[in-house]
Parts: structure tokens; C-alpha cells; sequence
């Protein structure tokens, strides 16, 4: 230990020459990190703008493996990255623009071949195909099973190790495998069943942050490490800045790090059975950031996100009410009055500072009809465009929600106050009384299909052309002239009301042409900001990383996560914290440790956590039809306690946390739109106190402590109801216990060497005990402790 000590101390004394890289530091290719991407073995396709802001500036695209093959298309546009079978892991692929190498690091994919069985029980069938996140729930997407000699039947699939969702698809009939015990409710009646692939990850190089000094940072590197790949924002450091000795890495800052305010050193290593964890550094002015002082609104991974509709958040001028009021329309499909002037009033009482949230993610407030639309057969009812989806006007505020310049003063109060906005924005339909559609109906995609059958809510079979209802038309964004017009109309919002950024809708069903489109023109009008993007795309892993580019979005949602661990905290379906531990490591691996995906506690279009942990929402019944029937309440308490688990567990993972409005107090609710009553600002209960304070407790440790946001993720212990990780940020540690029980649980867990565990203190004060590298802790009944340094 002592040698080891010294090997440390004699590399950080050693700071009198940092070396220079000879690259401008500040560039606007520089500006947003280039995204890790992972190449299928054959032809890969990479879109140079993304990286390049003027492709025109392009000498030439290159790699130092002779395993890749790349061609650059005449206009610059795009390249071709030909994967042989013998790729290294991990490369280094280098776009020079203007005599500069900008870095792309990549890696090799990790797909294995997996042969899926499927038992019929002796029952005859004509077509048995499999639907799920391995195909985004297209069943033509995949071959048909078929019959083997042992009289299963079976279908070969190329996966990446992990955990996927999905259904058998028997004559067309879809459901989950009953041969399957493992299933998660899908909240409409039906059960998702759960294929579990393993995979090799315990051989993969595994790297944590261990010390630095004004020009060195140092790592510590378990399993073999053949190379490492260290970048300081999209240029990747020389050999002579990394060292590899006694499993330390060491990497030396550049002086170029000086310039910017804000600057990130990103790490990976590999070896010859895969990529490791990325570590990510944020530099201030060249220094490792530790003071959360230094963090500001504007560092997107120190983002935590509330979301509000705002028809029922807070009523806060009954002028501008205007419900429909009529007989064909249900209350609880109605305007219920709330607005900007009441989300106003909540800034103004700091509701927000205080709750800890820095980021407000607002409901679409482009203008709505003035008419119903649709209809709920079982209800007999139509419905009011009371959440914002329905635009008809793409550059006027709703005036029940209230006007233009109420919108710019609240964002500007908000900014005052710290707080970004973000605005849900609608680039997928508009609706039919849309001067848009009235202008130009060829602007959309057909409502009938060829073979005379109605597209609508063709979710998988028809992604990019299927209407969401017959008056809600679907922009066809593969026209140029249709993209341009609504890209510009994005812009429009964002240099109107000075916006931070967009949640963008249905985002899978949206043109990947509209997104670069975009995300382009945000780069060129607002060079000297940056924004956040997250999207909402359920699917595959896969999928949904297609669109997490530098030149497409930051983040999407990881409903992935959200599904499994939504049924592992509510103690429903069979749950168990190993199955989200599966999901959280394919999430870790597809989008990064250090991701900017968004983790939520619920959202508008899912049943309440609450409805479920309570008991009065049943596993597997149509949560829909359930919130519409009857009156769902807390009859279990112990929902709130459960509730809150979820909650730490948001709040103390990477990524960033997503608090739906009412999930501060445990609102319940089935389906759309029970799960959209209206908030309550006063009147709360005891539980419903404690929960708010809890999470405020949470929200702020988050803050105020660096290792929370940018830390390494280290998992100690994982039982079906119990589960123990640590953050580790250099020498500032957070471990994190949670009791999923209805016991209580004692922990003993024996520390890796790379936790110190030194100077702990207990958020929640409850008692440990160190001894040596163990500690031990009991928790009561559905209880947390974060415990830092």
C-alpha cells in the first residue's frame, strides 16, 4: 500500500510541463462531444455532419485499423465504415477537417447469435412469430419460428447480451409465452414476458476515477487493459498522455483545457473481450470541477426535470378558463383551467427551488381547437385537446393556457431563478384544422393504405406514416419543403421565448432527415448556447440510441429501465431488483454510464406508481378502462415508502431524473387521464408530506454533491429485493443501500479496495458500522440510506 502511495504521490508531483496539443480549443466542431459508436461487422453509415458542422471543410475520413474500411461519399455528407470480422473492440476513427482531427471513438458491436425456443404444448398452430424489443415489436421483422427436430419451435437471433420484453404471436393472436414464468404487466391487460441473454461483461475492462492534480488525473483500471482511448472533447490525446503502469492509468490535461469555462475528458480502455465503462470528467478552466458551486444550469448531466401538464397543474387566472362544458365531453377529459399564470405563481413561491428541481419540462402550448375530437366508446365520450397534442397553430400560445408574452416573461423569470425550460414540441401531426392541412393536404402521409385498410395507430408496422387518429394527419417529413417548415417553426419557439431546449413527442415516428435537420440549424443560429433535446421513443434499446447522435438528440427516456423497475418497487409481477440490474447495465452499455437519458417516476401516458404499490390498480388488468370505471385511491400506505425507493433510486443512478408532476406527494391514478388529475398544492397528509421532503432531501444531495452526477457506478450486492451501489467521484464516495422488503434487512457488504468508505455520514440517520473494508447496516421496511463522504 505504501509503494502504491508513493507511485501516486510521484505522479502527481510531477506537474511542470503540461504538454499542448497544437489544436484550437475552441471550435465549432469542438463544442458538442462526439458520440460513441458502435459498428455492426459489414457496412456501418455515419452522417459527417453530425460531427462536422460544414462538410466542406473535410480533407479526409481515417482510422488506424486495418480492420475498417472507410469510403467518403463526393459531397462530404456521409461515409462508410466497412467492418471486418477482425475489428479491434474499441477504434479510434478521425475526421480531419481544415488540417484538424476531430475524433469519433467506436466500437465493435457485441451482438451474439441466440437460438429462441418456444414449447406449443402440444397445441397446432399455422404461425407462431415472436414480437419485442428485439424486433421494436414487429414481428415481420423477424422470421417466422419454426420446427426443429426436437419438436420445439424456433427462430435464430443476433442480440446484444442483456434483457428484452416481448409477446408471442400465435395465428396473429399476441400475448406473452406461457412457457415463460418471468413477465412484467405492459398496463393494457396483457403481460410482456422477459428473455434474458447473458454475455461476457465480468471479462471487460472496468476504470474508476482515483486522484488528481492541476494537470493529471489518475484511474484505476481492474481486468486486463490492452489500450486506452482518453479524449479531451473530440480530439483524442497522443500516447505520450496516457501511461498504463500497475493498473493505474494516468492522463496528462492539456493545456488547451485552460480556454473553455466548461471542458470534459472522456475515457474508455479495451481488451479482447470488449470496451469498458466511459469515465467522464468535467474540467473547469483546465481543473477537475469538485465544488458543485461551479456547476451551473447550463451542465446538462446536472440537469433533474420536472414535467408538468399544464391544464392540470395550477389554476392561476380563472379569466381564461374556457371548458367546453358540453354533454359529449367527460370532466375528466376537460380543460380544467390551469395555465401559465399558475405555473408563474410557482416559481415565484420557489416551489421548485426548494423541491430541488433545476429544469422545467413543459406541456406542448401551441393553440388547441375549440371543438372535441375523437371518441371513447365505452365512456361515450369525445375529448377536449386539454394536453397540447393537438396543434393548430404553430406559433401561438392556447389561450386558456394565456398569451405569448406571459410565456417570455415566465421563461425569463425562470432564468432568473435558475431554471431552464424546456418545451414539448409536436413535429410529428398537426390537426386538421391546422392552416398547414388546410393549405397543403399533400403534405402528409396517406390515411389509407394501399391495400385499402385505415392507417392509424400503426405504431411498429408503419412508423414513420401512421396517424395517430383520423383528424390528426401526419406531416410527411421526408418532403424537404415539410422539414424545413417545421424545423423553422422549432426555431421559431426557441429564439422567440429564449428556450433551453425541447422534449420532442413520438420521436421514432419522426424522420431521422427532421432531427438532423434540426439539431443543424440549432448549431448554426445559436452558436454560443447549447441546448437539451430528449426525446419519447419506446422500442429497443437500439432504437431508441439511433437517434442519440451529436448531431440528433442528447437523450431519450429509458422506458426500458422505467417498465422493469416501475414493477420491481411497486412489488408487483414477480419483481426483483436482478432483472433491473440487467436492464440498467444494457442501458449503461447502449447509451454510456455517464448517459443523458431520462429517468422518470411516471409519466401522462402511464398508470400511476402509486395506483400499483397501493394494490388498488391489479397486476395485469387494463389500467385504461380500470381508471375510467371506478375511483382508484391509496388503500396501502406502504406505497409511499415504496414510492420513495423508486424515487432514490432515480435520483442516485447516472442519467437524469424525470419527476412527473404529483409524484412529489404519490398521486394516484389508472391510465390516461386518471393518471392526470389535477395537482394539490395544499391539504397534504402526513405520508404525502414526508414523501415531498424526502425526495427535496434527495434532489439537494444531489446537487450539492458532484460524485451524484458525474460518478462512477459500482455495483456491490443485488438480491431479489435488496440492492446496494456505490458512486465514486476520485475520492468522494456514495453508497447507496435500499430495502425492498416488507422486513427489515441487515447489510454486510465487503468493500472493493477502490472504496476508501473514510468520513461517512448517513442521510437518512440510520446506523452503520465500518469495520476494515465491511460495512453493515440495518434498514427497516421499504427504507433508503445514501451514505457520503
Amino acid at each position: 500500500m505504501k509503494q502504491i502511495q508513493l507511485f501516486i504521490f510521484a505522479l502527481l508531483a510531477l506537474t511542470a510541463c503540461q504538454p499542448k496539443l497544437n489544436f484550437p480549443a475552441v471550435t465549432e466542431n469542438n463544442k458538442n462531444l462526439n458520440s460513441l459508436t458502435t459498428l455492426e461487422i459489414g457496412e456501418n453509415k455515419i452522417y459527417l455532419q453530425d460531427f462536422i458542422l460544414n462538410p466542406a471543410d473535410i480533407d479526409s475520413v481515417t482510422s488506424s485499423s486495418k480492420a475498417l474500411v472507410i469510403s467518403v461519399s463526393d459531397d462530404k455528407l456521409n461515409a462508410t465504415l466497412t467492418a471486418k470480422p477482425e475489428l479491434e473492440q474499441l477504434v479510434n476513427v478521425q475526421i480531419w477537417a481544415k488540417g484538424v482531427a476531430y475524433s469519433l471513438p467506436c466500437r465493435k458491436t457485441d451482438k451474439i447469435d441466440y437460438t429462441f425456443t418456444f414449447d406449443t404444448q402440444g397445441k397446432t398452430y399455422k404461425r407462431i412469430q415472436i414480437a419485442g424489443q428485439m424486433n421494436d415489436w414487429t414481428p415481420a421483422n423477424t422470421p417466422d419460428l419454426q420446427l426443429n427436430d426436437k419438436g420445439l419451435y424456433e427462430v435464430l437471433l443476433n442480440l446484444s447480451p442483456g434483457t428484452y420484453l416481448y409477446q408471442i404471436v400465435l395465428d396473429g393472436d399476441q400475448n406473452h409465452d406461457a412457457n415463460n414464468p418471468n413477465k412484467v404487466d405492459n398496463g393494457f391487460g396483457k403481460y410482456n414476458s422477459i428473455l434474458q441473454i447473458a454475455g461476457k461483461n465480468d471479462s471487460f475492462p472496468a476504470l474508476l476515477t482515483e486522484d488528481f492534480s492541476k494537470v493529471k488525473i489518475i484511474l484505476s483500471a481492474q481486468n486486463n487493459v490492452n489500450e486506452v482511448f482518453a479524449y479531451w472533447q473530440n480530439y483524442r490525446l497522443p500516447a505520450k498522455y496516457v501511461k498504463i503502469e500497475n493498473g493505474k492509468i494516468t492522463i496528462d490535461i492539456p493545456t488547451e483545457a485552460k480556454e473553455p469555462n466548461r471542458s470534459f475528458i472522456r475515457i474508455w480502455a479495451s481488451n479482447e473481450y470488449g470496451v469498458s465503462n466511459d469515465v467522464l470528467i468535467p474540467l473547469q478552466k483546465g481543473h477537475v470541477l469538485t465544488d458543485s458551486k461551479a456547476i451551473s444550469r447550463t451542465d446538462k448531466h446536472a440537469q433533474i426535470i420536472y414535467f408538468m401538464l399544464v391544464d392540470r397543474f395550477k389554476n392561476g387566472n380563472r379569466q381564461n378558463d374556457k371548458p367546453l362544458n358540453r354533454p359529449d365531453v367527460n370532466p375528466k377529459v376537460d380543460y380544467w383551467g390551469g395555465d401559465l399564470a399558475g405555473l408563474q405563481q410557482k416559481i415565484d413561491d420557489d416551489y421548485f427551488e426548494t423541491l430541488g428541481v433545476n429544469t422545467l419540462w413543459i406541456s406542448p402550448l401551441n393553440q388547441n381547437p375549440t371543438q372535441p375530437y375523437g371518441y371513447y366508446a365505452p365512456m361515450k365520450t369525445k375529448f377536449s385537446g386539454y394536453h397540447g397534442y393537438w396543434p393548430v397553430s404553430s406559433s401561438k400560445v392556447d389561450f386558456r393556457f394565456g398569451t405569448n408574452e406571459e410565456f417570455k416573461n415566465l421563461v425569463a423569470d425562470a432564468h432568473k431563478n435558475n431554471i431552464n425550460i424546456l418545451l414539448d414540441y409536436v413535429a410529428h401531426h398537426v390537426h386538421n384544422e391546422h392552416p398547414f392541412y388546410k393549405q397543403h393536404p399533400e403534405w402528409t402521409t396517406p390515411l389509407y393504405l394501399p391495400d385499402g385498410t385505415l392507417n392509424t395507430e400503426r405504431w411498429d408496422d408503419q412508423r414513420l406514416t401512421t396517424w395517430f387518429d383520423t383528424f390528426m394527419p401526419t406531416l410527411d417529413l421526408s418532403n424537404p419543403e415539410v422539414c424545413r417548415m417545421m424545423t423553422d417553426s422549432a426555431l421559431f419557439w426557441l429564439k422567440e421565448f429564449d428556450l433551453d431546449g425541447f422534449r420532442h413527442d413520438a420521436c421514432k415516428h419522426v424522420t431521422e432527415e427532421f432531427w438532423r435537420e434540426l439539431t443543424l440549424k440549432m448549431k448554426k443560429k445559436f452558436k454560443e448556447k447549447t441546448f437539451y433535446q430528449i426525446g419519447e421513443t419506446y422500442g429497443s434499446p437500439k432504437l431508441i440510441a439511433g437517434y442519440l447522435t451529436t448531431g440528433m438528440l442528447d437523450g431519450q427516456f429509458d422506458f426500458n429501465v422505467y417498465d422493469i423497475a416501475n414493477t420491481a418497487f411497486a412489488g408487483v409481477g414477480g419483481s426483483d431488483f436482478n432483472r433491473v440490474q440487467s436492464v440498467l447495465n444494457a442501458s449503461f452499455y447502449t447509451y454510456g454510464n455517464h448517459n443523458l437519458m431520462g429517468y422518470v417516476s411516471g409519466n401522462h401516458d402511464k398508470p400511476r406508481f402509486m395506483a400499483y404499490a397501493s394494490g388498488d390498480l391489479k397486476f395485469g388488468e387494463d389500467a385504461k378502462a380500470a381508471g375510467w370505471e371506478r375511483k382508484i385511491g391509496i388503500t396501502d400506505s406502504t406505497a409511499y415508502d415504496k414510492f420513495f425507493l423508486f424515487h432514490a433510486f432515480n435520483l442516485t443512478i447516472p442519467g437524469i431524473p424525470v419527476l412527473y408532476y404529483g409524484d412529489e406527494i404519490g398521486l394516484t391514478g389508472g391510465n390516461d387521464p386518471d393518471c392526470r388529475r389535477m395537482m394539490r398544492f395544499d391539504g397534504w397528509n402526513n405520508r404525502e408530506t414526508k414523501l415531498w421532503n424526502n425526495i427535496a432531501t434527495l434532489t439537494h444531495l444531489r446537487k450539492n454533491n458532484p460524485v451524484l452526477i458525474y460518478g462512477d457506478f459500482i455495483n456491490l450486492k443485488t438480491t431479489a429485493d435488496t440492492w446496494v451501489y456505490a458512486r465514486k467521484y476520485f475520492c468522494k464516495e456514495a453508497l447507496v443501500f435500499i430495502n425492498n422488503s416488507a422486513e427489515s434487512r441487515t447489510f454486510e457488504v465487503e468493500l472493493p479496495k477502490a472504496l476508501k468508505a473514510d468520513k461517512l455520514r448517513a442521510t437518512f440517520d440510520n446506523k452503520f458500522r465500518k469495520t476494515g473494508p465491511k460495512i453493515s447496516i440495518a434498514l427497516p421496511a421499504y427504507s433508503v440510506e445514501v451514505i457520503l463522504n
